[in-house]
């Protein structure tokens, strides 16, 4: 009699899970695979931000540079006025052959909403003149983000060590010596899990230094 009870015990735990059972399993199953599948997407979409922001970071470098060599070769203009037109806070304007023709163009920086802007003017006529209606704008770096309180552009004197403070603006075009470019970009400004990635470049005026 006890070996027949324990024969049916036996039997019962190895039928397997209830009903219930198996549905509470299949539901932790379903929670897990859609957190896993979460997850995954979550890691793509960071992946996809970072690379973007990679992307971006070249070619910003890649425009800086080209900026830090049109201001570096900065000199008079066609008509022989001074090679730093204004230097404002959110604009810069000086005289450079960006063109390559062996004439100087007008070139203007400025910052505008989130975009900075380069304005190229070559010049026309004798004596020479840069007409604001043949003024050339492109886009050129986009997704500008401006720290509150400070200055995308910021000028220092000749004999500038690192110490001095910058010129006070407006500078005087005649005291400008170098250039400081500071600024931030954000890639995608929609998304917080990358940081903005901060640009800075310093810049000396080639023939304006030892003025």
């Amino acid at each position: 009699m006890h070996r027949h009870r324990f024969e049916f015990d036996d039997k019962r735990s190895r039928a397997g899970f209830s009903l219930a059972e198996v549905l509470v399993v299949a539901a932790i199953a379903v929670v897990v695979v859609i957190a896993v599948g979460n997850f995954g997407s979550s890691l793509d979409s960071l992946g996809s931000l970072v690379t973007v922001q990679l992307q971006s970071a070249s070619d910003v470098n890649q425009s800086l540079q080209i900026m830090a060599g049109e201001i570096k070769s900065a000199e008079s203009s066609a008509n022989g006025a001074f090679a730093v037109e204004s230097a404002g806070t959110s604009s810069f304007v000086f005289y450079g052959d960006v063109y390559r023709t062996g004439i100087p163009d007008r070139v203007r920086y400025f910052f505008s909403g989130s975009t900075l802007y380069k304005g190229v003017t070559a010049p026309t006529g004798t004596p020479a003149t840069y007409p604001s209606s043949s003024e050339i704008v492109t886009d050129f770096i986009d997704h500008v983000y401006l720290v509150p309180s400070s200055s995308l552009f910021s000028y220092y004197a000749s004999g500038y060590t690192g110490t001095q403070a910058p010129l006070a603006a407006p500078a005087v075009p005649t005291q400008v010596a170098l250039v400081r470019i500071a600024f931030e970009v954000m890639a995608n400004a929609s998304s917080n899990a990358v940081p903005p990635q901060p640009f800075s470049l310093l810049v000396g005026l080639r023939n304006l230094e030892q003025n």
